[in-house]
């Protein structure tokens, strides 16, 4: 069957009843996902809260059709959700304490214990707005709605790749907003918000509180447009030319790597370094493996190259006050990484509660008690004797056993090996671009050993989604092969 046919053999489903949920669920889907990161980030109890909501709604319309229905329970990722889910919903049941803050400038608080059945997942009750196992909940249900809502609705192929040009397209736009702040640096986020109980502060870091958040929602976004390009560039060599398009979106890609000069965070730059580099070199791979060969894609690339070379020339003569020289201040006026040390304390408080966990959401409450021990965080001057809190363990793989248990890391791991057991398996069907989406995500959870970028709803939601949507993809075009 030719690419033509296979094209209108896509496209049929659009004119049923199915296909117009797809249009509405998709619709709503990239709508919310452009929205969130501009939410102060999605980093509020009520950026989640909606995320939940658009979860809700997007299923709702999607499961209207029996077909819809079938598939959802077809499908792996629901089970394994609603079993995590049913377990942060049991702790949040039966809470083992409750938390009453002590001073609000330090951020301490008094646990007191409370009854509850010790062989089953428990956590902590506390105000919801600042942390609690019942908010921890509707955190995780949202992204699991929304990639229910996406993987039984989604029928065409161009769904899938609307997702990553959505993704790609909101990532320039806030990378431009960062390179301009560091220009004209505003004193407030998005120059209206300032972060309660803080002083307003100068900051670069777009819609997000925190530059290491920015970061990984613009390498995300980065890795989305390296799948355009290369989705972009396979269809034009198949019509024996290059595509002016791939152009537009690999520098765009390359306006989105410059950003990271101005943000400062080392993981996220070395990350984002990677990303860049590793998607260039699929595309090449792949043009070098086509049967119309390229010499302008090779050129192009070697002119982005020497852009990146012109960005560390520029970061270089700079160094008094860019990134780098940000990044060695850290590395020099540290005795001890303040990373390493809440890694140790993380590692400390597994013991206690090593198959069930603390509970969601409990990571503040808990870690004073072992920070107490540490010198790092001990001085007498300070109330209480604790000179510093921290409401990450900063290693989503550290904080997500510490909360859910050895049980609940496990089901949420399941979900992992899920899809990129399931990508491996339709690797064929793949594609460069569906492997610059994997390599992202790959880069995203290694970021995650050393920070927390899975602990923010819109990071999450969009890396949840660009997983699915891929794998999605990739079973669709392994549909049409067999067709052929």
């Amino acid at each position: 069957m030719t690419s033509v046919n296979a094209n209108r053999v896509a496209a049929i489903p659009e004119k049923t009843s199915g296909g117009s949920a797809e249009r509405r669920v998709a619709g709503l889907i990239c709508a919310w996902l452009v929205i969130q990161p501009w939410l102060i980030g999605g980093r509020f109890w009520w950026s989640e809260a909606l995320n939940t909501v658009v979860g809700v709604i997007g299923l709702a319309i999607a499961l209207r059709s029996m077909e819809s229905r079938r598939a959802l329970v077809r499908f792996p990722v629901f089970w394994l959700g609603l079993l995590f889910c049913g377990y942060v919903l049991c702790q949040a049941l039966n809470p083992w304490g409750y938390a009453v803050q002590r001073v609000p400038e330090l951020l301490l608080y008094d646990v007191y214990m409370s009854p509850h059945v010790a062989w089953l997942p428990s956590g902590l009750s506390a105000n919801y707005v600042q942390e609690s196992t019942w908010r921890t909940f509707v955190y995780w249900l949202g992204p699991w709605l929304l990639v229910c809502a996406w993987w039984v609705v989604v029928r065409r192929r161009r769904t899938g790749h609307r997702l990553a040009l959505v993704a790609y397209l909101n990532g320039v736009v806030m990378a431009a907003l960062v390179i301009f702040e560091r220009f004209h640096p505003p004193e407030k986020i998005l120059w209206f918000f300032t972060l309660p109980g803080l002083n307003a502060s100068s900051t670069g870091n777009g819609s997000f509180v925190d530059h290491n958040k920015t970061a990984a929602f613009l390498y995300l976004s980065m890795g989305a447009g390296l799948a355009v390009a290369c989705r972009l560039q396979a269809q034009a060599r198949e019509r024996g030319r290059d595509s002016g398009l791939t152009w537009v979106v690999l520098f765009g890609c390359l306006l989105i790597f410059a950003s990271f000069f101005a943000l400062g965070s080392r993981a996220g730059l070395a990350i984002a370094c990677g990303v860049f580099v590793g998607g260039v070199i699929i595309l090449l791979l792949a043009a070098l493996l086509a049967r119309d060969r390229s010499p302008g894609l090779w050129l192009g690339c070697l002119v982005m190259l020497a852009g990146v070379v012109g960005l560390g020339v520029f970061e270089f003569y700079h160094r008094d006050t860019g990134t780098l020289a940000r990044i060695d201040y850290l590395n020099h006026h540290q005795e001890e990484d303040v990373r390493a040390i809440l890694h140790r304390e993380t590692i400390r408080m597994l013991g206690p509660h090593f198959w069930l966990g603390w509970g969601g959401g409990t990571y503040r409450y808990v870690s004073p008690d072992f920070f107490v021990e540490d010198y790092a965080f001990n001085d007498p001057t300070y109330y209480g004797g604790q000179s510093a809190q921290s409401d990450w363990a900063h290693s989503d793989w550290l904080q997500i056993p510490m909360e859910f248990g050895i049980i609940g890391a496990s089901l949420s791991l399941a979900i992992m090996l899920f899809w990129y057991g399931r990508a491996l398996w339709l690797v064929r069907a793949l594609g460069s671009s569906g492997l610059v989406i994997l390599m992202t995500g790959a880069a995203m959870l290694t970021h995650s050993m050393v920070d927390f970028p899975i602990y923010n709803a819109s990071i999450l939601a969009l890396f949840s989604l660009l997983l699915a949507s891929t794998v999605k993809t990739a079973e669709l075009d392994a549909q049409h092969m067999l067709k052929a």
